[in-house]
């Protein structure tokens, strides 16, 4: 009996043993990598990984060649050193003119490493060389770019909608009405001014004119001069005058006196029968 325990015991152990490895097996053979194939390991360095863990996929012109190996800081140069292990065969490809990134798997798939396979020109780069990496304009920073973008959206929406609310209150049109009646006021005041200002000058004109006019009579100049300067000329003009008045009431009482003799010879009927 107690034989037959130890055995039952030593089987249940090997079964157990063997499930376990061939566990073991199965994810070790089911994972991307070849575990029986050389590999080579090269460093990448970035400011930041963006949630980039080991594991994660190295992809060389769109074909995985391998995984990342670890993650982890680097303070002597302040950024984050990340160790690739790439496939021996693979690694042929990877020249000095090669760039690597980080891209996503999708919209919200996971992080991987790019690199790009260098030209033939370009000398093989060597296992434990830095690959030179490339901006890559990732998720996350078009995120943080979109939340700046409705930070900016978000104040210009404020300041109309303030500006709205304050015509609508009327304190803007109010302000407006008030510099445009300001406005015309001055507008006013000052067309004022420059009436007034034509004015004098049109009066100065006028009485330097009136000046030279006065200043040509006094000095004897034209014929209103002569007449007021010399006394002869005042003489006959009154003269002249005198006899033309005299010679108009002359003709006056002719004119009158025929009239009337004319109207009495009319009237007479003797005279009348005398001329018969």
């Amino acid at each position: 009996m107690g034989k037959q325990l130890e055995i039952e015991i030593k089987v249940g152990l090997f079964v157990t043993i063997g499930i376990a490895l061939i566990m073991v097996a199965i994810l070790v053979l089911g994972s991307s990598e070849n575990f029986l194939e050389r590999k080579h390991t090269y460093t990448v360095h970035f400011k930041t990984v963006e949630g980039l863990i080991p594991g994660a996929k190295v992809v060389l012109g769109g074909v995985q060649v391998g995984t990342v190996k670890a993650v982890r800081l680097n303070p002597k140069e302040r950024d984050i050193e990340v160790e690739l292990s790439v496939s021996d065969e693979s690694s042929e490809w990877i020249r000095e003119d090669s760039r690597a990134e980080i891209a996503t798997q999708g919209v919200l798939g996971d992080k991987y490493i790019g690199i790009s396979p260098g030209t033939t020109d370009a000398e093989h780069l060597k296992p434990g060389s830095e690959i030179p990496v490339t901006s890559s304009a990732g998720l996350t920073q078009f995120i943080s770019k979109g939340d700046q973008l409705m930070v900016s959206l978000n104040r210009i929406a404020g300041s109309l909608d303030n500006l709205l609310k304050s015509f609508e209150s009327g304190n803007r049109a109010d302000t407006l009405a008030k510099g445009m009646a300001s406005t015309a006021k001055n507008l006013a005041s000052a067309s004022e001014k420059l009436n007034r200002e034509l004015d004098h000058l049109n009066l100065k004109s006028s009485m330097a004119n009136l000046n030279a006019i006065l200043s040509k009579i006094n000095n004897g100049t034209g014929t209103l001069g002569a007449l007021v300067n010399d006394p002869g000329l005042y003489d006959d003009a009154k003269s002249l005058m005198g006899g033309v008045s005299r010679n108009r009431v002359m003709r006056n009482l002719i004119r009158q006196t025929v009239r009337e003799s004319e109207e009495k010879s009319a009237s007479s009927p003797v005279t009348a029968k005398e001329k018969r």
